[in-house]
């Protein structure tokens, strides 16, 4: 299944912890309820924001804990307005109950580990292409900005290796539509779903 490509801005509970981030391989978001939110669904997260007056961050969260996925590529800003890093989620939603804290410089509880490329090194914002600037411009914490997959990709590991991808893909893609020929029911059905979740 393709990656998805995310935004996030390293500022969770409204101070910048880029360099946390970077020194613990790991992205957060703040919203420092007092509970580990997995198992919890969009309402229940909802629920938990509104009794600290943050339901409207029941987007980011959501999409951190619930939606986004190992592999998955995360772009992110520095709020120096001209560096970027870029990483991939390597693990599920990761509670850290030491920084569930409401207060400067912690509140970031809610995390996924990261693995930075470049050796954690940014690249400039100016050098990026214009279009993956625009959506850099998105004030909010999370964006879904897989529309740039292939850019973004394009970026971490050159021309060559989206050729190879996209190559490997329209061949998944013959095999899934043969066996949507098959004699067999399940075979048939199961072809059709994998088809329908790449889509």
């Amino acid at each position: 299944m393709r990656k998805n490509v995310w935004l996030v801005r390293p500022l969770p509970h409204g101070t910048n912890h880029m360099v946390d981030f970077l020194n613990s391989d790991i992205i957060a978001v703040g919203y420092p309820v007092g509970k580990n939110l997995i198992n919890h669904n969009y309402s229940d997260i909802r629920t938990l924001l509104e009794q600290f007056d943050w339901e409207e961050g029941v987007g980011n969260v959501n999409s951190f804990v619930n939606v986004m996925k190992r592999g998955d590529i995360v772009v992110v800003p520095d709020d120096n307005k001209k560096d970027v890093y870029f990483g991939e989620i390597k693990s599920e939603y990761v509670y850290e109950e030491s920084l569930d804290i409401d207060k400067k410089g912690t509140g970031y509880p809610h995390q996924r580990r990261v693995k930075w490329f470049f050796d954690k090194e940014p690249l400039i914002r100016t050098e990026l292409p214009e279009e993956l600037k625009v959506s850099m411009r998105y004030p909010g914490a999370i964006a879904d900005i897989t529309k740039h997959y292939n850019v973004v990709n394009s970026i971490i590991y050159g021309e060559k290796e989206l050729e190879l991808n996209s190559s490997l893909e329209d061949k998944a893609m013959s095999v899934l539509e043969k066996l949507l020929n098959s004699n067999e029911e399940e075979i048939r059905y199961k072809a059709a779903k994998t088809i329908l979740e790449k889509r």
